[in-house]
């Protein structure tokens, strides 16, 4: 960990150049992150997720990348804006920007910025253990990338992929993403990874969401990490009234993933979903760590995640709501579902409801259990095989969250990923 604290003291120095108030930013994150260190499992955010037990890469500049060199995507999305990000930082764009949807490199709006900009991203918490990878992420601020959204525009979709130069080395790259919606905006963000071709890699990522009065974010995202690798993504998002957000992930890596969803429904009638499935097999381990906070009333939160964890994979699911006192009128909804498949392969789940208001409608629930062998038995009477009916039991439970994306295309190109994932084509 040391090490770790040595490079970003170099990285600071390297980067002495900008913003008052950026330096500043990262000699905080540096100093808290001396402090912290990576997470043990005596913190209680990471019991299960440990990270001070593993090998993290060097952290240091993302490369410079031209619009001409930009990878081939095999995640493509009809219509939408293409957007590379390579070892954390914009790499380029294909296609056309809609009138009224700004995006530039995080760099470019540091500089830009008249002090809206610093006051964000100042917003998240570091300074306790829980927040250390919040710590290191402003540590290293620079690389990354703003979009906005003027009010009552339609934005379309963004696909922004997250990429790794490749190379035989490993190393830690931090990046932010910020995204702000006006009043009554919409966007479709689909995000997905490099796969193989981001080998090495372990990804730090920060995304904050500001979503104004009516506005509407549609949030995918495809994890597809290597083994030996990390994806890290803690998102923060903050609704005004009668905004909705959704949040639709597929988790078929084999490293490590934990994404953290912290949403705060602010105004009344605010409405957020969050989706996802996970199948980890041979050493994966995904963690979803879940906080929604009901702080205005008539606001209305869903929860549905479904696990298939098999090998020696490990799967962890933390969903907790918090409905504050005033916050009248709430609904909530959580269900986490697991299936094991292997002796070996282990779920910790924790659904968690809190309640401090009145004329609430709540629910939340979990499971863990095995193959329905009563249906298995069916399949093989229709004369599939016992491998092959499995994927198919396996690739119905899982679509059941797949299938509640919120942007077809989205949609689309999760189910694709699952049936090519189980080995069932549609």
């Amino acid at each position: 960990m040391s090490t770790l604290v040595d490079q970003l003291q170099a990285f600071a120095t390297n980067v002495a150049d900008g913003p008052e108030w950026a330096r500043q930013l990262r000699e905080r994150g540096a100093q808290a992150f001396s402090v912290s260190g990576l997470p043990t499992s005596r913190v209680e955010a990471w019991k299960y997720t440990p990270l001070n037990r593993r090998p993290i890469g060097p952290v240091g500049d993302s490369p410079a990348v031209t619009a001409g060199s930009l990878p081939a995507s095999s995640k493509a999305i009809a219509g939408a804006v293409r957007v590379v990000v390579v070892d954390g930082a914009l790499a380029g764009i294909e296609g056309v920007l809609p009138n009224g949807l700004e995006l530039v490199s995080l760099e470019q709006a540091i500089e830009a910025d008249d002090g809206a900009l610093a006051q964000w991203l100042a917003e998240p918490s570091a300074d306790g253990a829980a927040d250390a990878l919040v710590a290191l992420n402003n540590a290293t601020l620079g690389a990354g990338l703003v979009l906005r959204v003027a009010s009552g525009v339609d934005a379309g979709r963004v696909a922004l992929e997250w990429r790794g130069v490749g190379g035989a080395d490993a190393r830690l790259r931090n990046s932010r993403l910020c995204i702000d919606l006006g009043e009554g905006a919409s966007l479709s963000l689909v995000e997905s990874d490099g796969g193989e071709a981001s080998a090495q890699l372990d990804l730090n990522i920060v995304m904050q969401a500001r979503l104004a009065a009516g506005a509407r974010l549609n949030h995918a995202r495809l994890q597809t990490t290597q083994e030996g690798t990390m994806q890290v993504a803690r998102t923060h998002v903050e609704q005004a009234g009668q905004s909705s957000y959704q949040y639709d992930g597929l988790d078929i890596g084999a490293g490590l993933a934990r994404h953290e969803l912290i949403v705060r429904l602010a105004g009344e009638g605010a409405k957020c979903a969050l989706n996802g499935a996970y199948l980890p097999r041979g050493e994966a381990h995904v963690d979803y760590h879940l906080a929604v906070e009901h702080a205005a009333p008539g606001c209305t939160s869903e929860q549905f995640f479904r696990g298939v964890v098999d090998d020696r994979a490990r799967a962890v699911f933390s969903g907790k709501v918090h409905v504050a006192p005033g916050a009248d009128g709430t609904e909530a909804h959580q269900s986490n579902a697991n299936l094991l498949l292997s002796a070996d392969a282990e779920v910790d789940t924790k659904p968690e409801l809190v309640i401090e208001a009145d004329e609430v409608v709540a629910s939340h629930g979990a499971t863990v259990g095995q193959l329905d062998d009563t249906a298995l038995f069916y399949l093989r009477s229709r004369g599939l095989d016992e491998a092959l009916a499995r994927e198919v039991l396996i690739g119905a439970f899982c679509r059941a969250a797949v299938d509640r994306a919120g942007d077809t295309a989205a949609r689309d190109l999760l189910a694709t990923e699952l049936s090519r994932y189980t080995g069932v084509e549609e």
